[in-house]
């Protein structure tokens, strides 16, 4: 990979880094869809495998950051779900979609679990909870590949 893709894919992550934590600071952090899942998901779908196997660590060890857990046990999570997805060529609008709401869905659900304690919630609300994640994810991812397909053009953006 050329330098200047590499040095873009940073610029990407920070700009997801800000929209993460803006979300989890203005907005209740019960609702909140996981941002750098969907860029990581995304950037291993490129065929981009060492760099977002990095960039999940990282990503993990932010988004504890953020949410006040135990720093590592998301990128654990990340790492896993990036290298599962890294056997994958994904092209298809519908099945992007139903890989963001499993592994949304199989995140969330995994997140809720204390080390050595077992979850905090009971089954029921883990579950509501894991659903409503999984659906704002692939809204989230919707608008993602939306904007991947409608490329603005400069010279019609002003034109009626």
């Amino acid at each position: 990979m050329e330098k200047k893709g590499i040095i873009r894919i940073f610029e990407v992550f920070l700009v997801v880094i800000g929209i993460q934590i803006i979300f989890s600071i203005y907005f209740s952090p019960n609702i909140v869809p996981c941002f750098l899942l969907i860029f990581l998901l995304n950037l291993v779908w490129e065929g981009n495998i060492e760099i977002s196997l990095f960039l999940s660590f990282v990503s993990g060890i932010i988004y504890d950051t953020i949410n006040k857990s135990i720093p590592g046990f998301s990128s654990i999570i990340f790492l896993i779900i990036v290298y599962i997805n890294s056997f994958y060529k994904v092209r298809s609008f519908l099945i992007r979609n139903i890989l963001v709401f499993i592994f949304s869905l199989m995140y969330f659900i995994i997140l809720p679990m204390k080390i050595g304690e077992g979850f905090m919630w009971n089954k029921q609300v883990i579950l509501k909870y894991s659903l409503i994640f999984a659906i704002l994810n692939v809204i989230v991812e919707y608008f993602v590949y939306l904007g991947k397909i409608l490329k603005w053009k400069r010279k019609d953006f002003f034109t009626i």
